[in-house]
């Protein structure tokens, strides 16, 4: 993304990948992460010049966690001091017995069989410590995490064509195990874990670094036994997160997948697995396209819908990717959005973690996970999660189009479903539209929209000005302060008006920081009904702030009222706005940060 691999780019991509990075990791929750390819700083071969540089960051921002991307077959063991060029588990010349020749769907191929000794490949994971001890002198605080590419030989499609392999079947019977798809998910995690012990038990500084495989997951083919094969990761707090590949490419595929490129349908099945198996998070590996024409991959809109939907069966974070795969490489303007929207997914996430950590999806009257929604429209994915012990739910759904013709669909559309005896109708949209749905402890029914602000653009062209929604609140908001009106029939949120009513003397908080840096006049516009007195403060890091106590006359229906904002205030910073009662009785529905003043929201 720095420019690495582009015409007429200099070695500066070194220097641009690092400032990229700190943003990432400063304003976008990423981790810093550095790959360890081969190279040479002070004569120590360690790391090249981007890879330094992201030390040189995570030594600055000790408080980010610091990942590293390790790859079996890429090091080139001789750079580290072993004898041998290639990884052991890559060679061609070792003994006969450890290899297989078979047919893969028409090709015919010769890799490494099972049975390859564990001495061969503790030189792989010994490869693999050298390098990251000589990281190590580099830096100053703990490596959080480290992601290894897991695509080394042999793979699970071997089961295929292993049953009537002599050496197999005596290695099979010398385990005492009945199935052939658990001999060579036993066997496989034998072999990682003989790898990978090599350094995180190795290398001292490693000891409590979070560890994860590739593409290690429940998957429908070519996918090794999840309840085996999740051992060779990192548990958190009891639950394996798996890690499979959602890269659809093209916006025809979201559904389904075409050979590796898996929709929907795939995480489907994997999820059903993995749920059963009591692991209710997952962290996928995330793409949304790389062709060369930008215009045949997936939208911005249709992309951060489907990574909300994502969000909802579990994903509480994402291994974002894209795939340069022959020069010239594209332009990182082209796709560095593709950066940006796992970030927006994952900010709406922290509005339900709740419900994310202490709850999980619905399962049916057969005890099978319901990961997804039937509707009599294919454009349609609909999704649940209830909390524990609750009746509190996250909904979401996003309306997708097969193609990128702007007049295939429209871009939303309203949708009823039945979620647990409940039925429900709403709008979804193209970009995702995620709901709370909760009965309070009073008896009382409340819906509202946590990402009602994003828009179906790409980010660069979304409104600048700043959208809150009343009961979307950062602290002081509980459900006892939220109520919902709808004009139609129970469970119909067509149309529908949830709001606070504002308690007394509580601060209620919103942080933001306005995309709107221009040093225009500002307005705060609100809409509410009832009468009262407002204090209306906005503080930031870089300024002593606003205040202002204002008087809101009467009104039963909402209406907008328009404060006009001292100029000269940092909408740029990070700023907290807090709204407290003083006196009266209000009702709070939404309100709007813009430079507009001359007619109220929605323009």
């Amino acid at each position: 993304m720095g420019g690495r691999g582009q015409v007429n780019t200099s070695k500066n991509y070194a220097t641009t990948s690092y400032l990229l990075m700190s943003e990432l990791a400063h304003n976008w929750n990423y981790g810093i992460v550095s790959s360890i390819p081969n190279g040479t700083i002070d004569g120590n071969t360690v790391i090249d010049t981007s890879g330094y540089n992201m030390i040189k960051l995570a030594n600055e921002n000790p408080q980010i966690p610091f990942d590293v991307i390790t790859f079996w077959q890429g090091y080139k063991p001789i750079d580290m001091g072993y004898k041998t060029r290639v990884a052991e588990v890559l060679k061609r010349n070792l003994d006969s017995t450890l290899y297989a020749k078979f047919d893969l769907y028409g090709t015919p191929k010769r890799e490494i069989d099972f049975n390859f000794p564990d001495s061969l490949i503790q030189i792989d994971g010994k490869a693999i410590a050298f390098t990251l001890r000589k990281m190590e002198k580099f830096l100053k605080r703990p490596i959080s995490r480290i992601n290894e590419n897991g695509e080394e030989p042999p793979g699970a499609y071997r089961i295929r064509s292993i049953a009537n392999d002599p050496l197999m079947i005596k290695m099979k019977e010398s385990m005492k195990i009945d199935s052939w798809e658990d001999f060579i998910a036993l066997r496989k995690l034998e072999m990682r874990n003989t790898y990978s012990s090599q350094f995180l038990k190795g290398v001292p500084q490693l000891n409590n670094t979070f560890f994860s495989f590739y593409t290690v997951e429940g998957g429908p083919i070519d996918r090794f036994k999840w309840s085996i094969m999740k051992k060779c990761m990192t548990p958190v707090n009891g639950i394996y997160y798996s890690t499979p590949d959602f890269y659809p490419r093209w916006p025809k595929n979201w559904k389904d997948w075409t050979g590796a490129w898996h929709g929907w349908k795939w995480i489907e099945i994997g999820r059903t697995i993995e749920m059963k198996d009591g692991d209710y998070l997952f962290s996928p590996f995330v793409a949304a396209g790389w062709s060369h024409k930008n215009e045949e991959n997936i939208t911005p809109g249709q992309w951060l819908g489907l990574l909300k939907c994502l969000s909802v069966i579990g994903a509480e974070f994402y291994y974002v990717g894209y795939f340069n795969l022959n020069p010239p490489f594209n332009n990182p303007a082209d796709y560095a959005w593709q950066a940006a929207m796992p970030a927006y997914a994952q900010a709406i996430t922290s509005r339900f973690e709740d419900v994310l950590k202490d709850g999980n999806v619905l399962f049916d009257s057969n005890k099978q996970p319901i990961i997804s929604y039937p509707t009599d429209d294919r454009h349609v994915l609909l999704v649940a999660r209830k909390q524990n012990n609750k009746e509190k739910y996250v909904i979401g759904g996003t309306y997708q189009p097969f193609s990128n013709d702007s007049d295939e669909i429209v871009e939303k559309r309203n949708v009823t479903v039945s979620i647990n005896g409940h039925t429900l109708s709403f709008e979804i949209r193209r970009q995702g539209s995620i709901y709370i749905y909760e009965k309070t402890l009073d008896s009382r029914t409340i819906f509202y929209q946590l990402d009602k602000w994003h828009e179906d653009a790409h980010p660069d062209n979304w409104s600048k000005d700043f959208y809150f929604d009343a009961e979307v609140a950062d602290s002081g908001l509980t459900s006892s302060d939220i109520y919902t009106t709808n004009t139609g029939d129970e469970g119909d949120y067509t149309s529908y008006v949830t709001y606070v009513q504002m308690k007394k003397n509580k601060n209620y908080l919103y942080t933001f920081t306005d995309r709107d840096t221009i040093n225009h006049t500002h307005y705060l516009w609100m809409r509410y009904k009832g009468a009262g007195t407002l204090s209306v403060s906005i503080t930031g890091y870089f300024n002593l702030g606003l205040f202002q106590k204002t008087n809101f006359a009467k009104t039963d229906e909402w209406k907008w009222a328009k404060i006009s904002l001292p100029d000269g205030y940092d909408y740029g910073s990070p700023n907290t706005l807090n709204i407290s009662l003083l006196d009266g009785g209000i009702d709070l529905d939404k309100f709007v940060i813009t430079t507009k003043g001359d007619k109220a929201p929605p323009y």
